[in-house]
């Protein structure tokens, strides 16, 4: 299992709407950051994520430093941390969704936008109410010139304090602090492999506990939990391995009318049923 990685949400969007500003919330008027050039060879490579949201693969890269982070809480990137993600648009159907290849997967098209987050000592300050840590953003074209200057990055600093523009409600916090401000790390530490959910583990239940798929589709169960799971079949024909939080479980559906009930070998009352449902009239 992989010692470290991490998803980040990292939005380029200018046209996002805070509440209670009236104008541009503040950010850096300096490119801190720096564009990567050449991270292909020297950063590492560590996973592709399929984002329904957006409707895009992003590939996630970490340099040396940002490597060594380990799977434990808190969560501390050390200074000089660069993460980076690979934006990807995807090949859509007729009806604007995305195409999945024979793996359940999201197809992507060519490179369009490279968004950067690096962390230094003093970084962020610029963000003032929307500083998260020490971290600054600024997102490039493949070519090395800006998609989204530092100026508009407040977008980001927003995004990586709560996941997203609207306020923390009364008696929060801010929601992912926890993680250093970089997000879906249990995806990475957890050993999932970024593909769309058909199912997860949460509250000591499987939701949905039916899963309905067609016949050959790749599907993938994930543990939102916050403890050890697994899917195992009750009649043996699968077993997924313990899975800590992130970690996901892909089967391949068989014949149409296939019923298998599943269950959790730690937890007696989670149980489920795959049903394999016929394919679609033409």
């Amino acid at each position: 299992m992989a010692t470290f990685a991490w998803i980040m949400l990292i939005s380029a969007a200018t046209s996002v709407i805070f509440v209670g500003h009236t104008q541009s919330p503040s950010a850096p008027t300096e490119d801190h950051v720096g564009f990567p050039a050449g991270y292909r060879d020297s950063f590492k490579r560590l996973i592709a994520f399929d984002n329904w949201q957006n409707r895009q693969v992003r590939v996630i890269w970490a340099n040396s430093i940002a490597a060594t982070i380990q799977p434990s809480q808190p969560i501390n990137f050390p200074y000089g941390s660069v993460l980076i993600f690979e934006d990807y648009p995807v090949q859509m159907d007729a009806n604007g969704d995305p195409v999945l290849d024979g793996n359940g997967r999201f197809i992507p098209q060519d490179l369009r936008t490279i968004f950067v987050m690096r962390k230094e000592p003093g970084f962020g300050a610029d963000y003032k109410d929307l500083r998260n840590g020490e971290w600054e953003y600024v997102s490039y074209l493949p070519d090395g010139s800006f998609a989204t200057p530092p100026s508009g990055s407040f977008a980001c600093a927003a995004c990586h304090l709560n996941g997203g523009s609207a306020p923390v409600p009364s008696g929060g916090r801010h929601m992912n602090a926890e993680n250093d401000f970089v997000f879906r790390t249990s995806l990475f530490f957890g050993n999932g492999n970024g593909a769309l959910p058909k199912g997860t583990m949460q509250n000591y239940r499987y939701v949905p506990n039916i899963i309905h798929v067609q016949p050959g589709e790749m599907f993938t169960i994930y543990n939102d939990d916050d403890l050890m799971h697994n899917v195992v079949a009750d009649d043996g024909t699968f077993a997924s391995p313990t899975m800590t939080k992130g970690g996901s479980f892909t089967l391949k559906a068989g014949e149409p009318g296939t019923v298998i009930n599943f269950h959790c070998s730690f937890h007696n009352r989670m149980r489920g049923t795959i049903v394999v449902d016929a394919p679609p009239q033409q």
